[in-house]
Parts: structure tokens; C-alpha cells; sequence
């Protein structure tokens, strides 16, 4: 009896140490952790996740660490600088701390030693060098303001255009070296794209001056210092409105902060001198022109899919199934097969116009036995023809039989195969992470080599479904393809 007893109340200590531990000790991945942190806004503890000197690979935690950089720069250089923060960043090896000596006193910088591995021009880069420029709240030095404004110019808006255009119109406002012709006639085409795009604060924002030597201030309204004059017809942007109204030789307004391109700088100048005027299309059409490449890109992911029903876009017979929503995306999981499966189905998606990569962003696995998550078909003679297929086991990628063992790390990866040229009757390609070749020279599956000479042929995207799945999984987030 007495026995009975003390097994009991051990059962229930060690019941009770099972429910505290979980309670207590966050057991998600990392960068769902690092997520959360940062959008709690503490972002000292997002840098404790990791080793002083890591660089991790996934795409997300180097965003998330980028943009915990910038917000604590932010934080270095506000009115009451922390010491305790500047003394954090001093004694941190990873991380160098510079003083920036500028007009309004020391700008204290991090040098970020994460924002260069992003892929450039990803979504992830992009959200970085936004998050870099919407957090600088002072003067830096020109040549810094000049090197971030362009990189900014370089991407496409399109997406972002949002807060792409708070970040432009931040930066403007800030002085900078003066920049070639080529890179002017970029920054004008981005500036009227956005001024002609409803969601932004440069929306509507194009004007001419009226008059002549119009005088161009420092801050708003006349107790200001003089920085310049300006005369009709003169183009500008304006990015900003101080709130007071005021008037001037019988003109009511107010005063506006405004970029003048053919003088590279911002200054205030009074509403009641200029004059609003339409976005210039034929900047318009360069800017769209300039990124054409970009418009024959396809992504595919699954927001707005439910589970219950076939992803948007995609054909075929489809298995239901839960989707799984991990750091605010949807990913779709798909099963490893059954040791009684019946074999697998597909559902498809048909793609259109020459295609030379494509990139596939999913989780890890723990299964023993390679799961086949996605397949690359050519479809000819209204037939779908397999040339890859990609798998993924808990140690190895695998593209048709070429395999490549994976670092160990339970993280979200982001691969593509880049289709480099057929010889005969199979195409050959690459699989890389960034900018590092993973596997060279994989061979497809036998195709029609007439078809592949005369380019009668269109790419399918396809996710196997096991007809009898089993509990494994690979959960697939994004695919992207087009012409690099």
C-alpha cells in the first residue's frame, strides 16, 4: 500500500516537472522565436539567440537580424542615448560600433554584419535596406547617405511600394554626395512611378515652381535660413507638409519639404509657389520598362489557402489537407508515402514563356526516406514529360539521383535550380543557395530532343500528393521562377 503510494505521488512530481517544463521553456524553431521578439520590439533578446559571430543561412533570420541592427541604431542615436547600449555594443565582437562625427553631433553606428549575406534584390534584402533608411531620424555622412540611396534605386518598389516610399523620401530629405547621370535618371523614374501610385506618401506629390528666385529655406517658414533660390518652371517632389498654415504675397498654404532633382538636395519652400502637376509617363513607362525582366518572374505561395480546397491556380486531383502557418506564412505540407501506399498524384500549374530558375523555399524533414516535394515537367505532344524531381530526406537534398548533404541544421532553406542548356535529349543544371553551386551538372530525365531543340515545349510546376500519406512531411512556403 505504502509502495502504491509513493509511486503515485512520484507519477504525479514527475507529471507535474512535464507540464512546468513546457510551460516554461519555448520549444519552436528559432526564427519563429526571433519573430516574435522583434515584433515585441525587444530586440536585444533577438540578438541573444545567437552566437556573437553567427551567420545564419535562412533567409528570414538574416532579415530579422538586419532590421534588429537598424532598430537598435535607431535607439543609439535617439535624444537620451543609452550608455548601457553603446557599452553593450562596444564589448559585442560581432559587431563594430562607429561614431560619425555630423552637423547635428555624434551619430553613433552599427556596422551590420548580416545585411550582405541577403540575397540581393530578395524580399528579404529589400525589407532590410527599408527598415536601414525609414530608422535614420539625423543627419549622416553624404557619402553613407549616397551608398544607401544607391542601393534603394536599384530595386523594384513593386510589392513595397508603401514603405519603399517612406524610405525614399526619408533619405531625400537627408543631404548626399551628388550622383552620375545614369543613377539620376533611375532615382527620376522610381520618384514618378511612385508619385503616380495611389498608396504612398509621394502619391500626388509632383509639382513646378511658380515664379522666379523663389527662395528655397532650411526649415519651415520665413525665420528660417536662406539655402538657395529656384525659378519656374522647375520640377519637384515634395515629402513633407509642416502642419501650420500661413500667408505669403496673398497666397495661402503651408510649407513643404521638397527634392529638387536638377539640384540633387531637398530644402523647404512655401505651397503657395508651386504648382501641382501629373506624374511624367514617359519616366513611367521607362521605370516599368527597366524592370520588365522582373514582370516574367512567377511566385507562387499559399496565402489565402484554406486546406479544404486546391491552391489557386493549380489543376489536377487534389488530397486535402491542413495548411500550417509558420512566422505569418502558409506553408503546404507534403506526406512522405506509406509503407502500403498506392502511389502518389498531382496537382499542377502551368507556366508560361522560357524559364531558367526556379526557387523553392521549405522547411526541413525528419524522415529517414526521401520525400519527392516537388517535380519540374515539360509539357509537349499535350503530354506533361518528368525532368526533375526534387526530394528531401533529414540529411540530403536530392534532384533526380544527384544528392547533397545538407549541413544538419533544422532550418528553413531557400534553393534553386538554375536550367543552364540541353545536350541531346536531357537538359543540365545547377542547384544553388545564394550565390554558392550546391550540385553541378544534373542531367534531367530523357526528353524529346526535337522538342527541346525547337522550343515547342512549356514548364509545369507539380506537388506529388501520396494517396496514402504517411506522418512526414516537407512543408513548402514559395516557389519563384523566370529568367534571371
Amino acid at each position: 500500500m505504502i509502495r502504491s503510494r509513493v509511486f503515485l505521488v512520484l507519477a504525479l512530481l514527475f507529471s507535474f516537472i512535464v507540464l512546468v517544463t513546457y510551460a516554461l521553456v519555448d520549444f519552436r524553431e528559432r526564427e519563429d522565436k526571433a519573430y516574435d521578439l522583434y515584433k515585441s520590439e525587444s530586440y536585444l533578446k533577438v540578438l541573444g539567440l545567437y552566437k556573437d559571430s553567427e551567420i545564419p543561412t535562412s533567409e528570414l533570420e538574416l532579415t530579422i537580424l538586419s532590421q534588429t541592427i537598424s532598430q537598435l541604431e535607431k535607439k543609439l542615436n535617439a535624444k537620451e542615448t543609452s550608455k548601457d547600449l553603446i557599452s553593450f555594443f562596444k564589448k559585442r565582437s560581432a559587431t563594430k560600433l562607429v561614431e560619425w562625427e555630423t552637423t547635428r553631433g555624434t551619430y553613433y553606428h552599427i556596422e551590420d554584419p548580416y545585411f550582405s549575406h541577403l540575397k540581393k534584390h530578395g524580399d528579404g534584402y529589400k525589407r532590410a535596406l527599408i527598415t536601414k533608411i525609414v530608422t535614420i531620424h539625423k543627419p549622416i555622412p553624404k557619402a553613407e547617405a549616397t551608398n544607401l540611396l544607391l542601393k534603394l534605386i536599384l530595386e523594384d518598389p513593386r510589392g513595397m511600394e508603401d514603405s519603399f516610399s517612406r524610405a525614399l523620401a526619408n533619405l531625400l530629405s537627408f543631404p548626399f554626395e551628388p550622383i552620375g547621370e545614369i543613377e539620376s535618371e533611375f532615382l527620376l523614374q522610381s520618384l514618378h512611378f511612385l508619385a503616380n501610385t495611389s498608396n504612398t506618401v509621394l502619391y500626388h506629390q509632383t509639382a513646378i515652381v511658380r515664379g522666379k528666385n523663389v527662395n528655397l529655406r532650411s526649415g519651415p517658414g520665413r525665420e528660417n535660413s536662406e539655402v538657395g533660390k529656384i525659378s519656374e518652371p522647375e520640377l519637384t517632389f515634395c515629402l513633407e507638409e509642416d502642419s501650420g498654415t500661413e500667408t505669403i504675397v496673398g497666397h495661402t498654404g503651408h510649407w513643404k519639404r521638397c527634392y529638387f532633382p536638377n539640384l540633387q538636395k531637398s530644402a523647404w519652400i512655401f505651397s503657395g509657389f508651386l504648382k501641382d502637376v501629373p506624374p511624367n509617363p514617359s519616366f513611367v513607362a521607362d521605370f516599368e520598362k527597366r524592370f520588365k525582366a522582373v514582370d516574367n518572374e512567377i511566385r507562387i505561395d499559399f496565402e489565402g489557402w484554406s486546406g479544404s480546397q486546391i491552391p489557386a491556380t493549380f489543376f489536377g486531383a487534389y488530397l486535402p489537407r491542413e495548411s500550417v502557418r509558420v512566422s505569418g506564412e502558409t506553408g503546404f505540407p507534403v506526406f512522405g508515402q506509406g509503407k502500403q501506399s498506392k502511389g502518389i498524384q498531382r496537382i499542377c500549374k502551368k507556366l508560361s514563356g522560357d524559364k531558367n530558375y526556379f526557387e523553392f523555399s521549405f522547411s526541413p524533414t525528419d524522415s529517414e526516406t526521401p520525400i519527392s516535394f516537388l517535380e519540374l515537367h515539360l509539357n509537349y505532344d499535350n503530354r506533361e514529360h518528368l525532368a526533375y524531381s526534387i526530394s528531401l530526406d533529414k540529411e540530403s537534398i536530392w534532384v533526380n539521383k544527384n544528392r547533397y548533404v545538407l549541413d544538419g541544421e533544422k532550418r528553413r532553406e531557400n534553393l534553386s535550380l538554375h536550367i543552364e542548356s540541353h545536350e541531346g535529349d536531357k537538359w543540365n543544371a545547377s542547384l544553388w543557395r545564394r550565390n554558392t553551386g550546391l550540385i553541378q551538372s544534373i542531367r534531367s530525365y530523357p526528353l524529346d530532343e526535337s522538342a527541346l531543340k525547337s522550343g515547342r515545349y512549356s514548364w509545369e510546376i507539380c506537388l506529388p500528393l501520396a494517396k496514402e500519406p504517411n506522418r512526414e512531411q516537407v512543408l513548402l512556403f514559395e516557389i519563384r521562377t523566370g529568367i534571371h
